[in-house]
Order: structure tokens, then C-alpha cells, then sequence
């Protein structure tokens, strides 16, 4: 059998390719167990979808090994992969079955029971009696919020190295003694007990839904993040404050899921009114604060309809403002240019005869 036939129509090319990989230096391989780190190491790798879109193939390796997936093999979420080179591959399922072993139950680990939690939540696809809701499309998917799987050092503050904290690691190394371990049993935990967003960057995922003004017409929302950024918890996020709470400081309650978030006139709710100065008053914030201190609207809008009172509250410092400023700015601006030119004038003066 000649070789051109055992290669197909392509097997000059296809000798080239083996040949080349054979004689490649081991560097050049990927670490992980499926070498899908061979093409996808590559920055530059991408393609052009079906719908015209330019989709980024590149995988970060050092930047996924210290994620909280990094344990985790590529064909553990990329199941329909059985092959390389492999077709197009289909849409991560998030709850089918990992290849890792949940230490408490010694089973599989699925995040079956995020779903669970997300369907009782105010983000469910459907109501309390298991119909689906109205524009049910429109409903956040965990690829939604979970978009950015940067891992983010507990040595943040120095800012010396994107590492981690040697002093933790010392004490990790005085029970075991394989760094491999230590490294990635310390970038997970880590990354789980700690937050790994800032209060802008989960303000700004809010806001994908939140400030969308047609998601907003259609499910009759609020301009949440808008609302969010004008108030003093806000303005500090945007400073880059990261003491300052966030839309899930207020909207989760103490030690539940991240995504156990119900519907203000939910009394599981911690924005129910009745739930409401447990938020404020919690250790992290405002300890003693009294239940009155809840009241402050957090998520006033500028809206004559929904709130008349802030509305025309504003408007009048609105017009005081610039009734004041702009007179003064008028007056000023006259006096300046009659220092800039003393003898200017607007009429014409007569000559002496």
C-alpha cells in the first residue's frame, strides 16, 4: 500500500505534518492529558463561525491551570470531543458530570445543584406554578455571568507578581509535600473564599441585563446598575473601592448559594422589607445601624412616574444650579473681556467736531 494512499488525498501533506510534529521539541506540546493545548496554545488561533463572528480558540494555560477549572480535563466539559482534529464543538453543558470526585460525598461532582437553586430563584425560565415566563430567553445562563475565569491573587494588594501568597503556601508545605497538590488545592480554595470580581465588575455584569433598555421594557426592571452607580456605594466601585458592597453583598443572603436570589415581595428576599436591615446593619457594613437606616432607596431613579418626589426634588436643584452658576459664568465672562480689551465697544462713538 503506497503511502499517499494510507494518507488520502492529502498524504504528502499529512507526512509533512507527522514528520514535523515527530522532530518537534517536547516544549512545543501541550501539558494537558488530551494535548489539546498542541493547537489551542497559540494566541492567534481562531475562526469564523457559521453566523460571521470571529470566535478566540486561544487557551491561556497558565492562566486556566490556577482557575478553578484547572483540575479539571478539556474533554471533561467538551464531551462530544473524540477526536483530533476534531469537528466544531458544541456548547458547553455546565451540569453534566465532572471528572472529579466530590471529597465529602466521593462521587462525581455536577453542578446540578446550581440549577436547582437558579430555577427557585428570580431568574428562573419559569414561575412559581412551572409555567414558563414571558421572553424565558431573555434569562441569564451560567456562561452569562461567569464569563471571566481570569484567576485573581490573594497578593493583589503589592502587586508584585500575578503568584500567590508564599507565606499560605509554608504552612501547606509543613502536611504535604507535593507542590502539585499544594498549587492547585491553594489556587482553588483561594479562589472560592475569596472574592474573585471587584464591586464595578460585577456592577458591570449586572448591567448586561440590568441597563439593557429593551430587557428592561420588556420584563417591566428598574435601571438597577444605572441606579446603583449614582448612589455613594457606586462611586466608590468606580474609584475601584473594593470594600464596598456590591449587587451581591445585598441580594444573597448570608452563607446561601450566589445564586439564591429572590423577588423583593419574597420573604426569603433579603431586600423584603422585612428582611432589609439585616443587610445594612451586618458586621461588614454598618454594625447598629437601625432598621429606618434600610429605607434609603438604594435604586431611586430619575423617573417622574416611579419616583415623583426625587424627580422634581432634583429638577429644582437642577434649575437652582445653573440659574446661579450661569449668570455668574455670564458676568465673569463680560468682566473678562473687558480687561482683555478696555476700549472695545459696541457702538460706534461720534468724532469731535
Amino acid at each position: 500500500m503506497s503511502l499517499k494512499s494510507r494518507f488520502g488525498p492529502f498524504g504528502h501533506i499529512g507526512i509533512l505534518v507527522l514528520l514535523t510534529i515527530y522532530f518537534m521539541p517536547s516544549s512545543v506540546f501541550g501539558a494537558d492529558a488530551g494535548n489539546c493545548l498542541v493547537c489551542h496554545k497559540f494566541p492567534g488561533l481562531s475562526r469564523v463561525g457559521e453566523n460571521g463572528e470571529m470566535r478566540l480558540l486561544y487557551v491561556n494555560e497558565e492562566i486556566h491551570n490556577k482557575g478553578v477549572h484547572g483540575s479539571v480535563k478539556c474533554e471533561g466539559c467538551h464531551t462530544d470531543i473524540t477526536k483530533i482534529p476534531h469537528d466544531p464543538a458544541k456548547p458547553v453543558d455546565c451540569l453534566v458530570l465532572c471528572h472529579i470526585i466530590e471529597p465529602t460525598s466521593e462521587q462525581k461532582f455536577s453542578h446540578k445543584s446550581v440549577a436547582t437553586s437558579l430555577e427557585d430563584s428570580v431568574h428562573s425560565k419559569k414561575d412559581k406554578d412551572g409555567k414558563e415566563k414571558p421572553f424565558s430567553e431573555d434569562m441569564p445562563t451560567c456562561k452569562d455571568c461567569h464569563d471571566d475565569p481570569m484567576f485573581r491573587p490573594l497578593a493583589f494588594v503589592k502587586k508584585v507578581r500575578p503568584g500567590v501568597a508564599e507565606d499560605a503556601l509554608g504552612r501547606c508545605r509543613v502536611c504535604h509535600s507535593k507542590e502539585a497538590f499544594i498549587d492547585k488545592f491553594y489556587n482553588h480554595i483561594t479562589t472560592r473564599l475569596h472574592k474573585s470580581r471587584s464591586p464595578l465588575n460585577i456592577a458591570e455584569a449586572c448591567a448586561r441585563c440590568h441597563d439593557d433598555p429593551k430587557l428592561v421594557a420588556r420584563h417591566n426592571l428598574s435601571r438597577a446598575a444605572g441606579s446603583y452607580g449614582q448612589t455613594f456605594h457606586g462611586k466608590a466601585a468606580n474609584l475601584l473601592d473594593e470594600s464596598v458592597p456590591d449587587c451581591l453583598d445585598c441580594h444573597v443572603p448570608k452563607g446561601k448559594s450566589v445564586h439564591q436570589m429572590y423577588k423583593n415581595e419574597d420573604s426569603r428576599a433579603t431586600t423584603h422589607k422585612e428582611n432589609r436591615g439585616q443587610i445594612c446593619n451586618s458586621v461588614d457594613c454598618h454594625p447598629g445601624a437601625s432598621k429606618k437606616f434600610s429605607n434609603y432607596q438604594v435604586h431611586a431613579e430619575f423617573d417622574k412616574g416611579k419616583n415623583p418626589v426625587i424627580y422634581w426634588f432634583t429638577t429644582f436643584f437642577i434649575i437652582l444650579t445653573g440659574g446661579t452658576l450661569l449668570p455668574l459664568m455670564a458676568i465673569l465672562f463680560l468682566d473678562l473681556l473687558r480687561r482683555l480689551f478696555p476700549n472695545a465697544s459696541f457702538r460706534r462713538r461720534k468724532e469731535k467736531q
